[in-house]
């Protein structure tokens, strides 16, 4: 095993409310340590089979917002898969929601917001400021389709193009109805200014 001290990183990230996040380890595993105040909690842990691959397997970095820290796990050590992304209380260190697979994050701004895929399902956009996550609806089947009529391996390479421009979100969709057929795009939009009528979901856990 190499050297872990040239693997992991124990410098301390301070946020702005005062907390503390870092790594930790010894010779039976590493770990992510979140500490504020008198509080001090373990939020992520490699066991020794692992632990060489800390900062690569499982959580691999955070995030800073206003109320609460994004975390990027991943859930294979190395490519391609995409990652998923998972959202934690600033102030207790607890996690407030496991978001899913990452299709775009917007993390600057009076709006920051990120996009994800849930189980494969649903496209969810989430107000990283209020922590709420809406369904972004989608022509039926047509990812499903596309995903069986094209070689695209991952179902969040299909979007791009993402804006958000006076509270409406607007992205490009690539799909495809045939194999043999060329590539089409129809642009997707949500209203966010209008989320409570476009079938709001709780928070997903």
């Amino acid at each position: 095993m190499p050297d872990l001290k040239d693997l992991i990183s124990c410098k301390t990230t301070a946020f702005q409310n005062g907390a503390k996040i870092y790594w930790e380890f010894d010779c039976n595993s590493s770990w992510i340590t979140f500490e504020n105040g008198g509080l001090k909690k373990k939020i992520f842990e490699l066991d020794k089979t692992e632990m060489e691959f800390s900062g690569q397997l499982g959580y691999k970095s955070w995030t800073e917002l206003e109320n609460s820290f994004l975390i990027e796990n991943s859930v294979v050590s190395g490519c391609c898969q995409p990652d998923e992304y998972i959202l934690y209380n600033k102030n207790s260190g607890d996690q407030i929601s496991d978001l899913g697979t990452l299709v775009y994050l917007e993390k600057t701004g009076k709006q920051p917001f990120v996009l994800t895929f849930k189980r494969n399902e649903d496209l969810l956009f989430t107000d990283l400021n209020n922590h709420r996550s809406y369904v972004v609806k989608i022509p039926k089947n047509k990812i499903d389709k596309t995903m069986k009529n094209s070689d695209e391996l991952y179902a969040e390479n299909l979007f791009g193009n993402v804006q958000m421009k006076n509270g409406l979100l607007s992205m490009e969709l690539r799909y495809k109805v045939s194999k043999k057929g060329a590539w089409k795009k129809e642009i997707i939009t949500l209203d966010v200014n209008k989320t409570e009528n476009n079938h709001r979901q709780p928070t997903p856990q």
